[in-house]
């Protein structure tokens, strides 16, 4: 039998309809709670701090990052925290709290905290290596190290982004000084550690400050190499060499006994603005 066909215009009209139907199915979706949310009061929001590359993806997600000015419209009253594990820390001591890290710190948490499930919106996001003007040998190694065999260590938390391969160091001497992202941090500190177990004559130091940090300092020679949970900004670009070493996600949590599950991209977004203040407004 044969398959009828559409006339063109018909055919185009179709298509537009199924796109207009068919984007973000999650986004209608509304925020689900267990009980008890009510009596939890005021919505206690914490944020990383500005620099950070986890924040900057987080509030891009949202629609909170105004590209024009670089600054974003998170509410002022939010407790800032430096660090993903400190997020995950103000959040497992406060029930009220409400808070967002690297999917890969969780292990750490020890079942402190829960993950939220958003809906209609992917918080996905790569982690960089970034470098300016000519890598050392001992850079090299180091780089050719975290792309291939090093990915096993990044599977263990994190997605890969290359093919796991052998290894076989020339073991050049000298120090490499690493910066940046706090999300990158630890995972770019366990690569370190293995890699000096294959080259003794390598010295590497990881220091944990935020993405913008990592790569400015990668820019003036402060780094040899920045760490950035974000993606670069074109500026950056131009003056960076860069690779993608792992792919990451970014993870909404509350306190393990908060009995949020699920909440809508929008009802999020109201939080982290500002507009919602009391954990009632998701009950109703």
């Amino acid at each position: 039998m044969k398959t009828r066909r559409l006339p063109v215009p018909a055919l185009i009209l179709a298509l537009v309809l199924a796109l207009l139907t068919g984007c973000g199915p999650a986004e209608g979706k509304k925020t689900v709670t267990g009980t008890g949310l009510d009596k939890l009061g005021t919505v206690n929001v914490i944020s990383r701090e500005e620099g950070s590359g986890t924040r900057e993806v987080f509030s891009k997600t949202l629609g909170l990052f105004d590209d024009s000015t670089g600054r974003d419209e998170i509410t002022e009253d939010a407790l800032k925290e430096e660090s993903g594990d400190k997020v995950i820390e103000a959040v497992s001591e406060d029930e009220s709290a409400i808070g967002y890290v690297s999917l890969g710190l969780l292990d750490s948490s020890k079942g402190k905290v829960h993950t939220v499930t958003v809906d209609g919106k992917s918080l996905n996001r790569n982690f960089y290596l970034a470098y300016s003007g000519k890598l050392s040998e001992l850079e090299k190694d180091f780089l050719t190290y975290v792309e291939g065999k090093g990915q096993e260590i990044v599977g263990e938390n994190y997605q890969t982004v290359k093919k796991t391969t052998t290894f076989l160091s020339g073991k050049p001497k000298g120090t490499i000084k690493i910066g940046g992202s706090s999300s990158v941090a630890s995972l770019m500190q366990e690569l370190s550690d293995a890699y000096m177990q294959i080259n003794p004559n390598a010295e590497i130091t990881v220091v944990t400050t935020d993405s913008t940090n990592g790569l400015t300092g990668a820019m003036s020679g402060i780094y040899d190499l920045g760490m950035a949970s974000r993606e670069l900004k074109d500026y950056e670009k131009e003056l960076l060499d860069y690779d993608v070493i792992a792919k990451d996600e970014v993870a909404v949590i509350v306190q393990k006994d908060n009995p949020l599950k699920n909440i809508s991209s929008q009802d999020l977004k109201k939080i982290y603005s500002g507009e919602m203040k009391e954990w009632k407004e998701l009950a109703d």
